[in-house]
């Protein structure tokens, strides 16, 4: 169990990612994972044009300062794959929130692993797939 995450973080988190989008600004064509403290504010953004190396520089530049990502919670404009839930799990993340819709063995995979997985992240709207927190 951990901490849970409000909907008003992950709100706050969207409106800024933007401005953290530097490469996707530039190309309109790269992913971004951030790692993002409990209250919403951005702390760390990795982009790339794709959705996995995304994700694995931020777990990288996570490791290398020594932060752990349960301590917030990722977010990810990737698609929702059991890959990405796998890989957040696996970094030591709690809480993974994605712009998309799970497929079900990325939904089966959070509950098995006490993710808490909240998807379809829009700036005024997010669901709730998995509550994995205390």
């Amino acid at each position: 169990a951990h901490t849970a995450i409000e909907p008003g973080a992950i709100f706050a988190a969207l409106a800024a990612l933007r401005n953290h989008q530097t490469l996707g600004r530039e190309t309109g064509a790269a992913h971004a994972a951030a790692w993002v403290a409990s209250a919403g504010m951005i702390g760390l953004v990795r982009e790339d044009v794709g959705r996995h190396n995304a994700l694995d520089k931020l777990v990288g530049a996570m490791a290398r300062a020594e932060q752990a990502l349960s301590n917030g919670f990722v977010l990810s404009t990737a698609r929702c794959s059991y890959e990405i839930v796998e890989k957040a799990v696996r970094a030591g993340a709690t809480t993974l929130v994605t712009v998309s819709l799970p497929t079900s063995l990325a939904v089966d995979r959070a509950k098995s692993t006490g993710l808490s997985l909240w998807v379809l992240a829009r700036d005024d709207e997010v669901t709730l797939v998995n509550d994995a927190s205390a």
